[in-house]
């Protein structure tokens, strides 16, 4: 058959469509014999999308129809182009493939009009727009389409009880201080001085540094006046607060100046002021009392303390040296000592907890199909069976069903209402420091794939296109679905290098890295791993854009808009996972170690209040274990060996029925899922006929669900006359017909 025939085939039809107007039945377009149509797995989404990379030429009336849509609907004007078949037995027409013109690739020349065709509108739409950061709550999309306002649910948070470890030591270039106290009428006189340290780690936002050399005069004792707050070590508690305070203190006493006294006392204590800013005196331990000359001339003391002070909210802490003296009424009146070689190291320890409270979420499946829309211009685009659920038509709950996500601004209970309103005069108005939670689809489906091991595909349903996203294993379904009548030729196998992972980077971008607290003890952030394989350097890298760390969500959440509501915190626009599940009436909950795990988790402080324990690094590796453990098939006995982590390494997690596993532990291979292909790509010929394409074109229904032909497995005759099974990686159909599979793991 040549590339263009003066009167209708009627073995092949070709339809040009439009919605605005109509079908017409055309001639085929010069150029269709090489349309060079590939078949091709996206690296990253795993789903297979086939491509056209040839411009077909157009005349007569199917030019004129082309060319009057372009003149009405511009560039983005779709038009769809339909290839038909006559079965070979039966007559009966059969869809070839279809694609979409792409009039940006237009051009006319000599009567002929030229244009490019792609696979679908759909992928072309969300390659266009996936990187696209938008606000997900926005009500129309990228073409200004109406679309319904963003569907979001009540998340209860219970809150997770956070170890604060707040360290202070001594400064050895600031370690020592002089009391001073002098009179002219022989009374009373006293001064106060903080012990001199440094903040050293500050997990508690009351915590300062005392102002070195400060001295306040007090003529009263024992001290019932007010403090300051330069002497104060922390100041001013949000709430109440039980602290374990522990410290040792050295120091050295000189009697340095001892004129006209009667009796005096060096003390040492650890003071509480209350009534607020006000700093009244409230309590006094007092750690030393010392009145004599001489114990005090050029003396060393060690004194330690390890106990639990509660502190009411409004109240402060100072540890502190003071002294008090009588004096003599003499024409020489003064007492100076200095207090040396000072050397503290005091740790405030709490075990933190906060009231519940609850934040808007937006689930899995709402999120992914805004996204879609909002990108390719089109409502129910979208499918998931991993992430659908019974309430929105699908038959069960997909194991992805309740993870959902909320950003820092939601968790702090800020929200885009209300607005500040316009006769609102600007010396009065509140900023709303509120911004809805931005988003793309490329970073949803980063973040999702490196945590859960997901896939996407673009497949036909029903003549509608739709963005399909499932666990990576859908797009490599071990059933045969297509099967090549005819031995292949011209065979050649290689090494999937790129199959071959030398090391694993698994986790989260962000986490771990608090100004509030110490992050050790947060496991969700980031976890590295090596492999047997050393003959080449190629990472694994599933690096989840969205955070998982209950702490950083923590610590959001104990900045309510009710009490910050001017006060940005480094959160706010940060994206969170939520592993959820269904609570009472129309709130969720957040799953807990007694919903997944055999026993409760070990190498955490407060398990019963951990939350996304099952999204930590090493349990989202163990999801991606059967694609790991690909390139480990023939070293079942080594181990993926720990290397590093920014996260809590100690952690210990047991789903029902598996291993324990630490976060730091290394993995035997043979306990990951046995992979699901051999790292060896094989390339061959085989023609791909009328019966060939309706396979590959086709689907199947494989325990209820209908799998795109292409997901399945090839099974082919060799080079050695022996039947095999392969995932398909590329197809090239016209011609000979070139395949590019990957070998079957058996």
């Amino acid at each position: 058959m040549g590339n263009i025939n003066p009167q209708y085939n009627d073995r092949v039809q070709y339809i040009l469509s439009n919605k605005d107007m109509g079908d017409i039945v055309t001639i085929e377009p010069i150029g269709w014999t090489a349309d060079d149509k590939e078949y091709s797995r996206h690296e990253k989404y795993h789903g297979i999308f086939p491509k056209f990379s040839n411009a077909l030429k157009f005349v007569g009336e199917a030019k004129d129809y082309i060319q009057l849509i372009k003149d009405i609907y511009g560039i983005m004007a779709e038009i769809k182009l339909t290839r038909n078949e006559k079965h070979p037995q039966t007559d009966v027409w059969t869809l070839s493939y279809y694609g979409y013109l792409d009039l940006s690739t237009y051009s006319k020349e000599d009567g002929q009009l030229s244009v490019k065709f792609n696979s679908g509108g759909l992928e072309q739409d969300l390659k266009a727009r996936d990187a696209e950061s938008v606000e997900v709550d926005r009500i129309t999309t990228m073409n200004d389409t109406i679309i319904p306002e963003l569907k979001t649910i009540d998340v209860e948070l219970e809150g997770r009880r956070i170890f604060l470890q707040t360290k202070y030591k001594t400064n050895p270039s600031d370690n020592w201080i002089q009391l001073v106290s002098t009179s002219s009428d022989g009374n009373t006189r006293g001064c106060t001085a903080p012990v001199p340290m440094v903040l050293v780690n500050k997990s508690h936002e009351s915590a300062q540094s005392p102002i070195s050399g400060t001295l306040i005069d007090d003529n009263s004792w024992p001290r019932t006046g007010k403090g300051q707050g330069s002497l104060l070590f922390f100041a001013l508690s949000d709430k109440d607060r039980d602290l374990k305070i522990n410290f040792k203190l050295q120091f050295t006493v000189v009697m340095d100046v001892f004129d006209d006294v009667d009796n005096f006392t060096f003390y040492a204590r650890l003071a509480k002021y209350t009534n607020g800013g006000e700093l009244d005196n409230k309590d006094n331990i007092f750690l030393m009392m010392e009145s004599d000359y001489n114990t005090l001339s050029e003396q060393t003391f060690n004194l330690s303390f390890n106990e639990t002070v509660t502190v009411l909210a409004g109240e402060s802490l100072a540890l502190v040296f003071d002294q008090n003296v009588d004096f003599n009424n003499t024409s020489s009146q003064r007492l100076s000592i200095v207090v040396k070689n000072v050397n503290v190291s005091m740790d405030v320890n709490e075990d933190s907890f906060q009231e519940k409270s609850t934040t808007k979420a937006i689930l899995a499946h709402e999120l992914a199909d805004r996204l879609v829309t909002i990108a390719t211009n089109k409502t129910g685009a979208f499918y998931s069976d991993y992430f659908g659920r019974k309430d929105l038509g699908y038959p069960e709950d997909g194991k992805g069903a309740y993870i959902a996500f909320t950003h820092g601004f939601w968790v702090r209970q800020f929200d885009k209402e209300p607005l500040p309103q316009e006769e609102t005069p600007i010396s009065t108005e509140v900023k709303n420091l509120f911004k809805p939670l931005t988003t793309s689809f490329n970073e949803f489906t980063t973040s999702t794939e490196a945590i859960l091991n997901i896939g996407v595909g673009i497949e036909n349903f029903g003549n509608v296109e739709r963005v399909r996203i499932e666990e990576k294993s859908f797009f490599y379904n071990k059933n045969v679905t297509i099967r090549l009548p005819n031995q292949v030729k011209n065979v050649k196998r290689t090494t999937a290098v790129d199959k071959y992972y030398s090391a694993i980077e698994i986790g989260y971008e962000k986490g771990g890295d608090y100004q509030e607290a110490f992050g050790l003890d947060e496991f969700n952030v980031k976890s590295n791993f090596s492999t047997f394989i050393s003959r080449l350097k190629n990472i694994y890298i599933q690096i989840s854009k969205y955070r998982a760390d209950s702490y950083g969500m923590e610590f959001a959440r104990r900045k309510p808009k009710t009490l910050n509501d001017t006060e940005d915190t480094s959160y706010d626009e940060d994206i969170f996972f939520l592993d959820l599940k269904k609570g009472p009436n129309d709130v969720f909950l957040q799953r807990k170690w007694q919903d997944d795990f055999a026993k409760a988790p070990t190498g955490i402080f407060s398990p019963e209040t951990a939350t996304n324990l099952r999204l930590s690094p090493v349990n989202a590796m163990l999801r991606h274990g059967w694609w790991i453990s690909a390139s480990l098939i023939k070293y079942a006995t080594q181990k993926l060996k720990f290397g590093s982590s920014t996260a809590n390494r100690q952690l210990k997690t047991q789903f029902v029925g598996s291993n324990e596993y630490g976060e730091n532990d290394d993995i035997i291979n043979s306990e990951l899922e046995t992979a699901r292909f051999e790292p060896e790509e094989i390339e061959f010929e085989h023609v791909c006929d009328f019966y060939v394409m309706q396979q590959i074109n086709g689907s199947t229904m494989i325990l209820g669900k209908r799998v795109i032909n292409l997901y399945g497995l090839v099974e082919f005759i060799n080079e050695d006359n022996e039947i095999e099974k392969v995932f398909l990686m590329n197809l090239k159909p016209n011609g000979n017909g070139n395949w590019k599979v990957l070998k079957l793991n058996r």
